[in-house]
Parts: structure tokens; C-alpha cells; sequence
């Protein structure tokens, strides 16, 4: 009997393609303390800067009234800080806690935050400038889409993070990483849409920018790791 040559077909599916861990595990280094002491640094200051525009206003008099008209001059560039202020700082916290679980860096993993830095680094910027023009749509709208770009490097670093990488602890559940991702998309679409909405309705966009940080105030990913 001759032999068939025919290639033998086998039952087993075929397997599924992953990444490659070996390479990233390979070029990983143990500890987060620079990047975590670099990132904290760099919101420090873009966070001193926001005051900076805020300067005492010009007084005509020294009458209670006098006061209360100069700060009702600058209160646009008050409220800007105040939002920026708190809308940084809650990128900081969610930043923070998204650490906790990360045992190890790599060069990918540096260059993901740096373009988060990056995009931060803007916040003092349009912060400033919607405070001089609080009302004109397209300031309004370069405000939202800084903070949309922002919003959507972390996203891409918390899926390379938690999906594509061997950086972290094995404490999270696959499910909580995906509902926490899941939840970042949403800040980032929803600054899109402020965006976007600015360019017609400048008020709402406003309302929607300043309402966007309360979404985010309390991280997930760690309380869940922890429980």
C-alpha cells in the first residue's frame, strides 16, 4: 500500500494568535517608582500652574462693593481654574491607583504615560484661555478636545497595561479590568461630545464638561483588587 501524501487534517482548532509576553517580560524592569515619582512631579506642577492666571484684580476702590465687582470680573478665570483643578487631580488619583497593581515598567509603558503627560501638560494652557473667553465655541471646544486626547491616553495605557502587557499583578479579575476600561472609553467620548457640542451649543457643553469629573471621582480597579 503506497502512502498518502496528503497533508493530515487535523480536529483540534487552530491557535489562537496572542501576544507576544515573552518579548515585553524580557524588556520589563521590576518597580514603577520613577515613572510614578515623574508623572506625580509633572501634574505637581501643571496643577501650580493653573493659579497662575489667576491674578488679583485691579481694585477702583476699597469699598466691600469695589472687591465684590473686581472678583466678579475675574470669576470666569476662578471657575476655569477650579474645574481644571479638579478634573487634573482626578486624573492624577485614577492614575495613582492604576499603580498599585503594576509591578513592572517597560519602554512601551513609559512612552504611554509620557503622552498622557503630554496632553496634561496642555490643561494650563486652554485653561487660561477659556477663562479670558468663557463663551466662545471654539475656545470651548479646544478646552473639551485636550482633555479628550488626555482622557484617551489613558485609556490606550490601561488597555496596554491590563490586556497586552505582563506588567501586573494577577490580583485583578479579567471582568473588573474590562468593566474599568470600559468606564475610561466613557470619559474620553464623553469629552468628544463636549467637543463637538460646543461648536452649537456652547452652554451645554459647558455644563457637560463641568459635570464629566464627578463620573470618575472614586477609582474601581484597586478596591476591587483589594476585596
Amino acid at each position: 500500500m503506497v502512502p498518502s501524501l496528503a497533508p493530515r487534517v487535523s480536529s483540534s482548532p487552530a491557535p489562537r494568535k496572542s501576544v507576544n509576553r515573552s518579548v515585553d517580560r524580557a524588556q520589563r524592569v521590576k518597580g514603577t517608582n520613577h515613572l510614578e515619582a515623574f508623572s506625580d512631579g509633572v501634574i505637581a506642577i501643571i496643577i501650580t500652574l493653573l493659579i497662575f492666571e489667576v491674578r488679583v484684580p485691579a481694585l477702583t476702590g476699597h469699598s466691600t462693593s469695589a472687591v465684590l465687582h473686581a472678583l466678579l470680573g475675574i470669576a470666569p478665570k476662578i471657575v476655569s481654574f477650579a474645574i481644571s483643578f479638579f478634573t487634573v487631580a482626578i486624573f492624577w488619583v485614577n492614575h495613582h491607583h492604576m499603580f498599585v497593581t503594576v509591578a513592572y515598567t517597560n519602554w512601551k509603558l513609559l512612552w504611554y504615560n509620557n503622552a498622557l503627560l503630554f496632553w496634561l501638560a496642555i490643561v494650563p494652557f486652554t485653561t487660561a484661555f477659556i477663562g479670558d473667553y468663557p463663551t466662545l465655541p471654539v475656545v470651548v471646544s479646544l478646552y473639551a478636545l485636550v482633555l479628550c486626547l488626555a482622557a484617551l491616553s489613558f485609556s490606550v495605557m490601561f488597555h496596554y497595561v491590563f490586556f497586552r502587557s505582563d506588567l501586573t499583578l494577577d490580583s485583578v479579575p479579567v471582568a473588573e479590568r474590562r468593566r474599568e476600561w470600559k468606564r475610561g472609553c466613557w470619559a474620553f467620548a464623553l469629552y468628544g461630545v463636549a467637543s463637538l457640542l460646543a461648536l452649537l451649543y456652547v452652554y451645554a457643553a459647558l455644563v457637560v464638561i463641568a459635570v464629566i469629573p464627578f463620573l470618575f471621582v472614586v477609582p474601581k480597579v484597586v478596591q476591587k483588587a483589594r476585596d
